[in-house]
């Protein structure tokens, strides 16, 4: 596997420092109280939400002038054509509203639509994970690699969810990995791809997802040695929908997906 490019390892270093400032804001109002409106989809969004993708998206701008940024609350700003910043401000707003510290922020640089450079920062759980494309990939600076595990029988499953897959019309595929698997959890969020790049989760799936989800969590998944498509297997962070492995299993479950 090639190494990282210097301009993805510069990325990722400015993801970090990045990072640090979301970090800052996100800590500051965890367990207090917040104002929390709900959006048209019917997820939650806080005026903390909005102020670390407003504080991300004006570094950014400073730093890097000639890219684009992407993020969940704002949309897209920039050339269409240029390397894109993928920011999920908070990446699991009901938790962090609900004082679970089950939340991070999630940033991504995408190149031609593939991600290159990722951070992903849960602050509330003291813990860290980065990675750039053709490796590595790190947690807390310290190398993390997947599993070696490759019978789904000894396997644990992570699924996001049950709800989404029930209305995205996949509870079979959850059944049927419950059947299957050793264990099954359901971590959710980013934390459950994070478990598989650090090689602590073989499988983990959602049924329904946006972009803005996924693009930093692939990229460290990738970085760690594993797989990561959407349910039909296309290698892409935006069709809708999750598969991060081992990549020992990833054509079994995406087998299984398929009915």
């Amino acid at each position: 596997m090639n190494g990282p490019s210097v301009s993805a390892t510069r990325w990722r270093d400015a993801a970090n420092d990045l990072a640090d400032l979301a970090d800052r804001l996100t800590l500051a109002a965890f367990r207090h109280h917040l104002d929390v409106r709900t959006k048209a989809d019917g997820t939650w969004v806080t005026a903390v939400d909005e102020a670390v993708e407003r504080t991300l998206r004006e570094r950014i701008g400073a730093w890097f002038p000639e890219h684009a940024v992407l993020g969940e609350e704002d949309g897209r700003q920039g050339p269409v054509d240029a390397a894109t910043w993928v920011i999920d401000p908070i990446d699991g707003t009901t938790n962090f509203v609900k004082g679970n510290p089950i939340f991070a922020t999630l940033i991504a640089v995408q190149v031609e639509g593939q991600e290159v450079a990722a951070v992903v920062s849960a602050p509330a759980l003291a813990t860290r994970w980065d990675g750039v494309a053709g490796g590595p990939a790190r947690q807390d600076g310290r190398p993390v690699g997947v599993s070696d595990v490759a019978r789904l029988e000894d396997a644990e499953v992570a699924l996001g969810g049950l709800d989404t897959f029930v209305a995205g019309d996949r509870l079979d595929l959850a059944t049927s990995l419950a059947g299957r698997a050793a264990r099954v959890r359901g971590y959710g969020d980013f934390w459950q791809h994070c478990l598989v790049a650090a090689g602590s989760t073989d499988v983990a799936a959602e049924a329904t997802v946006a972009l803005w989800d996924l693009a930093a969590v692939k990229c460290v998944v990738e970085a760690a040695g594993g797989r990561f498509t959407d349910l039909a297997g296309r290698r892409t962070a935006d069709g809708g929908s999750a598969l991060s492995t081992n990549g020992h299993l990833h054509d079994e479950v995406l087998a299984i997906a398929a009915g």
